[in-house]
């Protein structure tokens, strides 16, 4: 799926009292900023988020936790304090992957792109745990990461009024919510399904 197609699709179902801020700027000229400050070209799926769908200001998807915060296209760059800088300091972090490029972050848990290999798809690393080792991949490129993002977005908070329901039966998707979410993300998630609905006990 392009990134296009995923944009077309979450439109079907987005709220539209809430803006969609994905492919509304034209921010070509970053794409030029970023391969000077990264000293490298960028890889083709990024290029094309970065240059037509990056949202212009940070935006927040809802998740089950910590929102995804995905951030503005002036917010994303090279150096990126607590991951590959200390600003205190004032200087690089040596056990950050220099070809890792940042876009969103969970919590403080970085969202990313490998741009030495672009193949592997969206991962989530882990803050916190000493390195950089332990984290997941979440999706395949960005056109999934852009449409189960928002579809988890959607499912809590365009049904029920709390679309978390963590009771007796355990920590749940709130039933017309997840009537909707689960059988969707069997086909939009894939591979990475527990990933986006295992934190659900009623997946």
């Amino acid at each position: 799926m392009t990134i296009e197609a995923a944009i077309e699709e979450i439109k079907k179902f987005w709220n539209d009292e809430e803006e969609l801020p994905f492919g509304l700027s034209d921010n070509s000229a970053h794409v030029e900023r970023l391969e000077k400050e990264f000293g490298r070209a960028l890889p083709e799926d990024l290029k094309k988020y970065v240059s037509s769908f990056a949202p212009s200001e940070d935006f927040y998807f809802l998740t089950a936790g910590n929102p995804t915060v995905m951030y503005g296209i002036d917010n994303l760059k090279y150096v990126q304090d607590g991951y590959n800088y200390d600003s205190s300091s004032k200087s690089e972090l040596e056990d950050w992957d220099k070809g890792s490029f940042i876009f969103a972050d969970e919590g403080a848990d970085p969202i990313l792109i490998n741009m030495d290999a672009p193949e592997h798809g969206i991962l989530r690393l882990e803050h916190g745990a000493g390195n950089w080792d332990y984290g997941d991949v979440v999706a395949d490129d960005f056109a999934q990461f852009l449409l189960c993002s928002a579809a988890l977005h959607h499912a809590l908070s365009n049904f029920e009024e709390d679309g978390i329901v963590d009771d007796d039966n355990g920590f749940c998707l709130a039933k017309n919510a997840a009537k909707w979410y689960f059988p969707k993300m069997k086909k939009w998630a894939g591979d990475h399904y527990e990933i986006w609905c295992g934190v659900f006990e009623n997946n």
